[in-house]
C-alpha cells in the first residue's frame, strides 16, 4: 500500500473541518473557500467534516469521539468472501447496520500497493457515498484493516441483494491496480462539499423530472421556467465539477508533499531498502492522484462546454437573452470536411455491417473451415438484417490471420480455399449481403532473400527491393520515402511507384470481377497517403470502401482528454484525402464511448457544440462505428470495450448516425444476440441511417439521452429519464412507447402505449 494510504489518519478540528494527517506531522491540503455555499445550506459540523449529516450523538458508536478507530466487522449474518493471489490473502466482509442506516465494508488481510485507491475507485464507480473510513496498516506483518461506511445516493444502507455483486467487484479490484482512479473519500473540505453538491444536483434533476410529469403540467409549463431550471441545473453541475476538481487537487498536493519528504529522507539513506520501497509506492500513488486530477479537469471542461451549449439553446427564449451584444471569443472547434465525396464510402447510408471473423477464425469452427462455417450461417445473418459482412484477409500469408501477405493472387489461406471463398460470396449475394474484402497493401512479405534480406517477392507480382520504401533500410528498400507511418513487421510498399499502383489496381479489379467481392476494407491506411486509396477505389469501383485509420486518442497522465477534436479531425482529413471516396472506422467514438460508460462519465458523449464527439458528429456519412474488432477485442484484447457495458454501447451505435458494425464475438453470444437483433430491427424499421440527425438532450455522469430523426428517443445509464416526462424538450408529444430495453438502456418510438 502506498504511504498515503498506510499513514493516513483522520481528525476533527475545532471548526469541524477534517484535516488529513500524513506521516509524522499533519499536512492540511489546500482547499477553496466554500463559506458562500455553507451560507446557502445549513451544514452541521459533522456534515462538513466527514460528509454525513449526523450530530455527534447520532454517529455510530464505533466512531464517536472524533477520530475514527479500527473496527473488525463480525462475520455472523454478513456476506464474507476471501481472495488469494500471489501469496496475498484478502477478506471482504459486508454487513448492514440498521441503527445507523449504513453499510459497513471491511477489507482485511495482506497489504497491497495502491489498494486504497483501487477500492475507492470501485465504490465511486457504483455511485456509493463513503460516509467515513478507517485505514489501518501493520507494517511488521504487512497486513491491513480498511473499514468503509457507505450509503447509496439517497443516504440509505445498501440492499442486501447487491452484496454478492459488490463483493465480486471488490475482489476483482483487490487483485489489480486501476489507473485513472477517482478516490473521493478523504475528509477534506472539498470532498464534503462535492458530496453535498452531488446530492443537490440529483435533487434538482429529480425535481425537474417530477415537474415534467403529467400532460397538463407538460402543456402549461412556460419556456421561461424551463430555461431557469436548466440554468439552475447547469450551475449546480458546474459547482460539483469545481468541488471535485478541488478535492482531487488537494489529494495530489498531499501525496506530492509526502513524496518530497520521502525523497529527501532517501537522499540521506540511499541504502535503506524499506525506505526505497516506500518511495516507489508513493511515486505510484502520485501518478494515480495526478490521473484523478486530470479526470476531474476533463469533467470541468465538459461542464463548461455544456454551459456554452445551454447559452446557444436559450437564444430562442428572448426574455432570457441579454440585450447587450457580447464580445466573448468563440472557441475553435473541429472543422467539417470541405466537400462531400462522390465515391462509395458507406453506400446509401443504410448499411449494417457484421465483422465476420475474430482473431482465432483462421482455425475454423465446428469442424469446418471458416468460409464453410460462415456459409452455413448466411441465412441467419440475412434474416437478422445485416447488409454487409466484412470477411478476413484472403491472401496467402506468413501469419495465420492473413495480415502479413505473400502472393496476393493466391487466395488459399487458413480460412479456406479460393473455391470455398467464391462459394461463400455467391451464397451472400443470393441473400443480398455484400461481401467486404480485407485489403492489406501497406506492406507485403517477400519469399526470397537477397544479400541476407527478405526483399524478393514471388507469385504473379514478382517485385524486388525497388518497390520497398527507403524508410525500410532493414529490408534494403530502394524506393521513395514512405508517405505515412512505418509498419515495422514487414517491407513497406512504395505506393508512389507507378508499376506498383498499376498492378494493385489490376489485382483489386480481379478481386471485384472474378472473385466477386462487393467492397473493400483497407488495412493500416496510416501507412500511405489517402490519395493512393482514392486511385485504387476509382479504378476498382467497389460498392463500399472503408479504411482502418487507427490513431491514438489524446491522453494526459493516462486519462482520456475530454476534447478529442484533434483526434477525429485527423480521421476526417484522411477521408478527405481520399476525395471522400472512403469512409473510416470511428476510433474516436470507440475511445470516448468506452471511457464514458466504463467510468460513468457520460458527460463525455457531447462535444463543445452539442454534437456527438466522434467522427460521427463531424462527418457521419464517413463514420463506421464499432465497439470492438479482432484487434481490440477477441483473444488479443489490445483495447477491449468494458464487457458489462456492451449492451449500452450497441444501443448507442444502432440508434445514432454513422454506419454501425457488430463484432462477430458479440453476435455469437446468444444472450447478447437477442438484444442486438432487436436493436437492428428497430434501426431498419425506423430507417435510421448514416446521416440521421441527433439531438443530445442529456449528457451527465449517470445519464445520456438523445432524440434521433424525430422518430426515436434513447437513454443510457442508471439515471431515470423518459421522453414522456420531459416537457423542456419538444419531442413531438407524449405518446412514446418503449420498443427496446436492456442493461442500462432503453429505446422509445412514437406510438400510443407506454407512458413511462
Amino acid at each position: 500500500m502506498s504511504v498515503l494510504a498506510s499513514n493516513f489518519i483522520w481528525s476533527y478540528t475545532a471548526n469541524g473541518r477534517a484535516s488529513a494527517g500524513v506521516g509524522p506531522r499533519s499536512v492540511r491540503p489546500i482547499t477553496p473557500d466554500f463559506s458562500s455555499l455553507r451560507k446557502r445550506q445549513s451544514l452541521s459540523s459533522a456534515h462538513f467534516s466527514c460528509g454525513q449529516p449526523l450530530t455527534k450523538s447520532a454517529r455510530p458508536s464505533w466512531m464517536r469521539g472524533g477520530r475514527l478507530s479500527p473496527r473488525v466487522v463480525a462475520s455472523d449474518g454478513a456476506e464474507s468472501s476471501t481472495s488469494t493471489n500471489g501469496g496475498s490473502v484478502l477478506t471482504v466482509t459486508i454487513e448492514n447496520k440498521p441503527e445507523d442506516n449504513v453499510t459497513v465494508i471491511s477489507i482485511s488481510g495482506t497489504n497491497k500497493e495502491n489498494l486504497l485507491l483501487s477500492v475507492s475507485t470501485a465504490l465511486n464507480s457504483l455511485g456509493l457515498m463513503v460516509v467515513n473510513a478507517s485505514i489501518t496498516t501493520k507494517r511488521d506483518t504487512n497486513t491491513i484493516l480498511d473499514v468503509f461506511m457507505v450509503t447509496d445516493a439517497e443516504e440509505n444502507a445498501l440492499k442486501e441483494d447487491i452484496f454478492p455483486m459488490l463483493q465480486e467487484l471488490l475482489m476483482q479490484t483487490c487483485l489489480q491496480t486501476y489507473k485513472s482512479s477517482a478516490p473521493a473519500i478523504y475528509g477534506v473540505a472539498a470532498a464534503a462539499e462535492a458530496r453535498w453538491l452531488r446530492s443537490a444536483v440529483n435533487a434538482n434533476s429529480a425535481s425537474s423530472m417530477a415537474g415534467g410529469q403529467g400532460e397538463s403540467s407538460s402543456v402549461s409549463k412556460s419556456r421561461t421556467a424551463e430555461a431557469a431550471n436548466a440554468r439552475s441545473e447547469a450551475a449546480a453541475a458546474l459547482e460539483l465539477a469545481a468541488a471535485e476538481m478541488a478535492q482531487a487537487a488537494a489529494i495530489l498536493v498531499s501525496v506530492e508533499r509526502v513524496a518530497s519528504e520521502l525523497a529527501m529522507e532517501y537522499d540521506g539513506n540511499p541504502d535503506d531498502d524499506a525506505l526505497e520501497s516506500r518511495l516507489i509506492a508513493q511515486e505510484e500513488a502520485r501518478t494515480e492522484a495526478s490521473a484523478v486530477l486530470e479526470r476531474r479537469m476533463a469533467a470541468m471542461e465538459a461542464a463548461l462546454a455544456s454551459r456554452r451549449q445551454l447559452k446557444m439553446q436559450l437564444q430562442e427564449i428572448s426574455d432570457f437573452i441579454p440585450t447587450q451584444p457580447t464580445r466573448e471569443r468563440e472557441p475553435e472547434f473541429a472543422q467539417p470536411p470541405p466537400a462531400v465525396g462522390s465515391g462509395p464510402g458507406c453506400g446509401q447510408g443504410y448499411e449494417i455491417l457484421l465483422q465476420g471473423f475474430n482473431w482465432e477464425s483462421c482455425h475454423g469452427l465446428d469442424g469446418m473451415c471458416w468460409y464453410d462455417y460462415m456459409k452455413s450461417r448466411i441465412d441467419e445473418f440475412a434474416d437478422a438484417g445485416f447488409t454487409s459482412i466484412w470477411l478476413p484477409p484472403a491472401t496467402e500469408s506468413v501469419s495465420e490471420q492473413g495480415y502479413l501477405p505473400l502472393d496476393l493472387y493466391n487466395l488459399n489461406s487458413k480460412y479456406g480455399s479460393e473455391q470455398q471463398l467464391v462459394d461463400l460470396i455467391k451464397k451472400m449475394r443470393e441473400r443480398n449481403i455484400k461481401s467486404i474484402a480485407d485489403i492489406v497493401i501497406n506492406h507485403r512479405c517477400a519469399s526470397i532473400q537477397k544479400d541476407g534480406r527478405w526483399n524478393q517477392f514471388g507469385g504473379r507480382l514478382a517485385w524486388d527491393e525497388s518497390v520497398i520504401t527507403s524508410n525500410n533500410p532493414e529490408w534494403g528498400g530502394r524506393g521513395n520515402a514512405g508517405s505515412g507511418d512505418e509498419y515495422t513487421a514487414a517491407p513497406n510498399i512504395d505506393h508512389s511507384n507507378d508499376m506498383v499502383r498499376s498492378q494493385l489496381k489490376e489485382w483489386m479489379k480481379w478481386m471485384r470481377e472474378v472473385i466477386g467481392y462487393d467492397g473493400f476494407r483497407f488495412d493500416f491506411v496510416k501507412g500511405y497517403s489517402g490519395n493512393f486509396t482514392q486511385e485504387y477505389v476509382d479504378a476498382s469501383v467497389p460498392r463500399l470502401s472503408i479504411g482502418e485509420f487507427w490513431d491514438a486518442c489524446d491522453y494526459s497522465d493516462g486519462v482520456l482528454a475530454y476534447n478529442q477534436d484533434a483526434h477525429r479531425q485527423r480521421t476526417v482529413n484522411w477521408c478527405d484525402a481520399t476525395g471522400g471516396t472512403t469512409a473510416a472506422f470511428d476510433f474516436t467514438t470507440k475511445g470516448i464511448l468506452q471511457e464514458a460508460l466504463g467510468r460513468n462519465e457520460r458527460w463525455r458523449l457531447t462535444d463543445a457544440q452539442g454534437r456527438p464527439p466522434g467522427v460521427m458528429g463531424l462527418w457521419a456519412s464517413r463514420a463506421v462505428t464499432f465497439i470492438d474488432n479482432h484487434d481490440t477485442g477477441s483473444t488479443l484484447n489490445h483495447w477491449p470495450f468494458p464487457s458489462e457495458h456492451i449492451q449500452e454501447g450497441y444501443a448507442y451505435l444502432l440508434t445514432h448516425p454513422g454506419t454501425p458494425t457488430i463484432f462477430f464475438d458479440h453476435w455469437n453470444d446468444p444472450e447478447l444476440r437477442s438484444v442486438l437483433a432487436e436493436l437492428v430491427t428497430i434501426r431498419k424499421k425506423l430507417r435510421i441511417q448514416a446521416r440521421s440527425k441527433v439531438k443530445i438532450l442529456v449528457a451527465r455522469a449517470e445519464l445520456y439521452a438523445a432524440y434521433i430523426d424525430d422518430k426515436l428517443c434513447m437513454k443510457m445509464g442508471a439515471g431515470d429519464w423518459s421522453p414522456n416526462r420531459h416537457s423542456e424538450h419538444d419531442l413531438g408529444g407524449d405518446k412514446w412507447e418503449v420498443c427496446a430495453s436492456g442493461k442500462n438502456f432503453a429505446v422509445w418510438r412514437h406510438g400510443a402505449g407506454d407512458s413511462s
